[in-house]
């Protein structure tokens, strides 16, 4: 009202109160494009320390817990700094919610791990000013993406980079998880102190090739363009809206949105000319998992 006031007194009391919800309107689109700046802005500081610093944290994560290796100071996943160190929900908070104390298991030794103790190192500035501020602006994207059945190319890029860190910090996890036993064996003698990441390509006996999906999923999110991974984002439109996740590290990853009727689907490498085969493959993808579960 105290812009109509003012327009009243310059214009001769002229009534100007239409001008009220122009500039209301005006102030909102301001809103989001400030928004959108500060997470580029959080998104390419998250490129920037991966690019400058990916080789050592990937080193330092990925033989921290070999049994060959001595105790050393945590340090954050994404800009290797060892001060304030957090702890950084892999599957984010709001996004787990109701499930919190349910379990996700790991292929490689069929051992389960509670949702709410799947955690990472991050410094406080990467956790609470950085990720959080993205997915706030993620949230808002899924939200839209569910109310108005739309989401623009910029949300979905960057839901696409929000997918990256998820499977980037998986990867982070089965690294610093130890093997232990398959199942419900007796503990492992000769595996059992050797990370999950290790074991996951031992019959491939290629142990180290953990190392170099780490840097792998390390250079995705360091880079900017994510236009070319349109067609590879799939949405489905679930029955009943509830909480799902599966992955297979540096291949694909499936989420769905317990408060939105919403999943979606990402193929991290393979890329298709046409969505529709990628919604083809991604939803028989799901359906095998599914049976299997």
């Amino acid at each position: 009202m105290r812009i109509t006031t003012v327009f009243k007194a310059i214009l001769g009391g002229i009534n100007m109160g239409f001008l009220v919800p122009i500039f209301a309107s005006l102030n909102h689109l301001l809103c989001i494009f400030y928004a959108m700046t500060q997470v580029d802005l959080k998104l390419k500081t998250l490129r920037v320390n991966l690019r400058k610093y990916g080789k050592i944290i990937a080193k330092d994560v990925a033989y921290r817990y070999h049994p060959a290796t001595e105790t050393k100071e945590e340090i954050c996943v994404f800009c290797s700094s060892t001060s304030n160190i957090t702890k950084e929900h892999v599957l984010p908070k709001w996004l787990i919610e109701t499930e919190l104390h349910n379990t996700m298991t790991s292929v490689v030794n069929k051992q389960t791990v509670i949702y709410n103790r799947a955690l990472v190192p991050a410094c406080s500035e990467c956790n609470n000013s950085i990720l959080a501020f993205i997915e706030k602006h993620i949230i808002r994207a899924i939200q839209n993406m569910d109310v108005f059945n739309d989401c623009s190319n910029y949300d979905v890029c960057n839901i696409i980079r929000w997918l990256e860190i998820i499977d980037y910090k998986l990867q982070v996890l089965d690294c610093r998880r130890k093997y232990i036993k398959y199942g419900n064996s007796e503990y492992d003698h000769d595996w059992g102190k050797f990370p999950v990441s290790m074991m996951r390509h031992f019959l491939t006996m290629n142990p180290w090739k953990s190392y170099s999906w780490l840097r792998n999923s390390q250079r995705r999110i360091t880079i900017k363009e994510k236009i070319d991974g349109l067609n590879s984002f799939v949405v489905i439109r679930p029955c009943v809206p509830n909480f799902y996740f599966f992955n297979l590290p540096n291949e694909y990853i499936f989420l769905s949105f317990p408060t939105c009727r919403i999943a979606i689907f990402y193929f991290f490498k393979k890329r298709y000319k046409y969505y529709e085969y990628a919604a083809a493959e991604a939803l028989d993808i799901i359906k095998k998992v599914i049976e299997s579960d």
